[in-house]
């Protein structure tokens, strides 16, 4: 079997799969509408993350004529670039046989097809991730000019995608401690260029934070609370129950290899001290530094920061826990990667063909239509909509697929939209949509006798058996004078 091939093939297949069978979706994921909506009106800053994951949506969207399940193919596009670094990376540490079946294995892992349908920055730390990893243990090791400056570039776009890559950052600091390596770092004019390029890189987008205020770090304090356990054993729960999801989400991968292991005759570990601590630090330190903040501070943590954390996984099981391959058994090891990736595709097509959750039902354009329909007639059709006031799902629904350019002020709160004027927000007036009537007069409380009051207005969803779900959400009109 030639791996490049087999890797292609299982790559293309995977892509092919996992770009079609979103489309049975009526309505675009809320994370991948608001990266779009990122791309089109913020320069360096966001109201949640760094810029980098908005860009390549927005521009990748453009440039595929405004056709909203292309992003379903750029969501794929970052898994088998992740899939083909983990690929390289694993033949630095085993066999060609061993990495092929190392870097599949991943396909065992949810975040790498089910959860990767909606593109966020989680998905395109998949990508970037394993690139860092990659480059610096070839920098490392080799010392090649070429190697340190693509280390500097990628680590400065993994920090311009997402804040927590510094966990990363944090398993490649330990292992160089353990490792007894400072001197090739300290001493060495190449780590410092890489040092200088990832700056460079980041460097205007802390200083729109600073600008700003720190806006996004306000997000972040907001997402990093208590929940709903607030007695002492939220700081034993909240990291046991954050590990315990990576294990879950990760059990294809684990099933898979416990068979094959205990099926074929284990192989002498030739584990070497070096190779066996950088594994350790970049696979498995950066989900104990997250375990470890909610130890310290017992607020409870995202599942979802594990996302890129385990692209060591199948490297790991190999390296660790070698057995013995022939061509038969790594053809089945492909076969049973494949039919898990069909699995799982069976398993969201069920999802998307009986939900009738407007998330994955509502036609967003034709709603978005009926609604601007009730602005035309409170206006006098003389007015176009500048800007709509409602939370992320709805807000950057109307920038996306509003006519006109439609800015979202998500949640109406000026503070979360730092890229837009307040005082052309104040004069131009906004749409507003909210999704319960409470949120509604949460927004008249901040803003008075300028709301409209509240209009309901009811519309059905429907899955595909034709089972209806009743909907209503209200919206009313800030600062806008109506024809009556």
């Amino acid at each position: 079997m030639n791996n490049t091939k087999t890797l292609v093939y299982f790559l293309c297949f995977n892509l092919l799969l996992w770009s079609l069978v979103p489309c049975l979706r009526g309505s675009l994921p809320m994370d991948t509408q608001e990266a779009i909506v990122w791309g089109k009106f913020c320069s360096w800053i966001t109201t949640k993350h760094p810029p980098f994951s908005a860009w390549i949506a927005y521009y990748f969207y453009v440039v595929f004529g405004s056709f909203d399940k292309v992003m379903y193919l750029l969501s794929q596009i970052m898994v088998i670039s992740g899939i083909y670094y983990i690929y390289k990376l694993a033949k630095l540490f085993v066999d060609k046989d061993k990495a092929l079946l190392a870097a599949l294995l991943q396909f065992g892992i949810i975040y790498y097809h089910f959860s990767a349908v909606e593109y966020n920055v989680n998905v395109v730390s998949i990508a970037l991730w394993p690139m860092c990893a990659y480059y610096f243990w070839l920098a490392y090791t080799q010392n090649k000019w070429k190697d340190w400056l693509l280390f500097g570039l990628f680590v400065g776009i993994n920090l311009l995608n997402k804040y927590v890559s510094v966990a990363l950052l944090f398993g490649f600091g330990v292992f160089v401690i353990i490792d007894n390596g400072w001197r090739k770092i300290f001493f060495n004019i190449k780590a410092y260029i890489a040092g200088i390029i990832a700056l460079i890189i980041v460097f205007p987008h802390i200083y729109a934070l600073y600008q700003a205020d720190f806006a996004a770090i306000d997000y972040i304090a907001e997402r990093n609370h208590t929940g709903k356990i607030t007695s002492a054993w939220r700081y034993l729960f909240y990291p046991l129950k954050f590990l315990v999801a990576q294990v879950l989400f990760s059990a294809a991968a684990w099933l898979t290899y416990m068979v094959f292991y205990s099926k074929n005759m284990p192989e002498k570990i030739r584990a070497n001290q070096q190779k066996t601590t950088f594994l350790l630090s970049v696979g498995i330190l950066p989900l104990l530094l997250f375990a470890a903040i909610g130890l310290i501070s017992g607020n409870a943590l995202k599942s979802m920061w594990g996302f890129p954390c385990l692209f060591a996984v199948g490297i790991m099981l190999f390296y660790f826990y070698p057995f013995t391959l022939n061509e038969n058994n790594k053809r089945n090891f492909v076969k049973v990667m494949t039919v898990w990736s069909c699995l799982f595709a069976i398993a969201y097509t069920v999802q998307c063909v009986v939900t009738t959750s407007e998330r994955f039902t509502l036609n967003n354009k034709d709603f978005v239509r009926q609604i601007e329909q009730k602005w035309q007639e409170y206006t006098g059709n003389n007015q176009p909509i500048e800007y709509v006031g409602a939370d992320v799902w709805y807000a950057d629904m109307f920038a996306l697929y509003g006519t006109g350019n439609i800015k979202p002020m998500v949640w109406m709160n000026p503070k979360n939209n730092t890229w837009f004027d307040v005082k052309d927000f104040e004069q131009k007036g906004a749409l507003i949509v909210a999704t319960n009537l409470p949120e509604y007069r949460s927004y008249a409380t901040m803003y008075g006798d300028n709301i409209s009051a509240p209009q309901k207005f009811e519309f059905n969803t429907k899955n595909y058996f034709g089972k209806n779900k009743k909907r209503e959400i209200y919206y009313g009109f800030y600062n806008v004078k109506g024809s009556r």
